[in-house]
């Protein structure tokens, strides 16, 4: 039976500074759900396809290779779903992340700047 794929765009994660940060898929398949650690600057680029012109393309990164990475604590908390409140702290840390690397110029629309 045949099928047709249709391009549907990122979700938006984070922008600042006129800079946008967009979710990956896993298999760049929407329906597989969202990568937890890479992101793309660039919402025609993902992990596994990479439409710019660009090569190697710098548009999609690992969050944990930025140079502002921070893991979030995994303190146990007491009365609480730890599950929950880790995921939303590994969310801001990731967030923080990358707000800091667009800061300090290590993370613009043209991608990760590779370290010289």
């Amino acid at each position: 039976m045949p099928f047709k794929t249709i391009w549907e765009d990122p979700e938006l994660f984070v922008e600042h500074n006129g800079i946008r940060v967009f979710h990956t898929y896993k298999d760049d398949d929407v329906n597989q759900g969202r990568r937890c650690y890479w992101l793309t600057v660039s919402p025609d680029c993902g992990v596994v396809s990479g439409l710019c012109d660009q090569q190697p393309c710098w548009h999609v990164f690992d969050v944990r290779d930025l140079s502002t990475w921070r893991q979030a604590s995994r303190t146990l908390m007491r009365g609480g779903d730890t599950t929950d409140a880790y995921s939303e702290a590994e969310e801001q840390a990731i967030k923080e992340a990358v707000i800091a690397a667009i800061e300090k110029g290590e993370l613009t629309p043209d991608g990760r700047q590779q370290p010289t």
